[in-house]
């Protein structure tokens, strides 16, 4: 199982290594021999540019964090494809909120200016392409970590906040919307996947604050509601 899930060098673009999980490899050829089987060399090819589509996608939305980290002075490490999605790894960008704000939003609203072009393409490429890039847009900024609009979150309260207060908060907001997210999901018969992907945010969640709590070396007296109400107001608070 290691072999299939440790992340292999395939190749560098823009100057940042991209790597791939074997199990992704192994996961699209399952599809594709599946497909193949059922519904003919036709459907094949088509199935084949829709995951080469949202590939492009998600590549574009992991460079985008990559660019704008380094624009910002961010070194970048390389970006990691595996079967949940995407990863553009950096150096300390959750130390320093503006920054990491920032990056966090730079993918999603990559994909968004994706979709919004593809509504300029005719047929179906055009609606796949505005579709996938929605998903991946409006998808990320879901407040949940590690997804990005939980780090863009976490940035806004850490402005006004020390780190850590600011992660507790965001991931207890985190937790609510992964709440109704379930409920949603049992609603509409798509309870079990549901559980897996809220499962996987839930445990993503709770290591980003035991590694904040590693790095900050001591806890912080604020409670949520006191770092919420901060964010809202414009002058800075430093005591913790």
């Amino acid at each position: 199982m290691r072999f299939l899930t440790r992340p292999r060098r395939v190749g560098r673009l823009l100057g940042v290594p991209v790597l791939v999980s074997p199990l992704v490899v192994a996961l699209l050829a399952v599809i594709l021999v599946q497909v193949a089987h059922r519904a003919g060399l036709a459907a094949l090819g088509e199935v084949t540019g829709w995951l080469a589509l949202a590939l492009a996608s998600l590549l574009a939305h992991e460079f985008a964090h990559a660019w704008a980290a380094r624009r910002l002075g961010v070194r970048v490490f390389d970006v990691r494809i595996g079967p949940l999605g995407g990863m553009a790894r950096m150096e300390g960008v959750s130390t320093r909120p503006e920054i990491e704000l920032r990056v966090a939003a730079a993918g999603p609203a990559v994909n968004l200016l994706l979709a919004g072009l593809f509504l300029l393409v005719p047929g179906h490429i055009g609606t796949g392409g505005t579709l996938i890039n929605l998903v991946f847009g409006l998808g990320n900024l879901i407040p949940a970590f590690p997804l990005d609009g939980g780090r863009v979150l976490r940035a806004w309260l850490a402005m006004r906040a020390p780190l850590l207060a600011a992660t507790r908060a965001a991931i207890r907001v985190s937790h609510l919307v992964l709440v109704i997210l379930l409920g949603v999901a049992g609603w509409y018969g798509e309870f079990p996947i549901a559980l897996l992907l809220v499962g996987f945010l839930y445990l993503a969640g709770r290591e980003e604050l035991v590694q904040v709590l590693l790095h900050s070396g001591t806890d912080s007296t604020l409670d949520t509601g006191e770092v919420v109400r901060r964010a809202f107001r414009r002058q800075d608070h430093t005591e913790c």
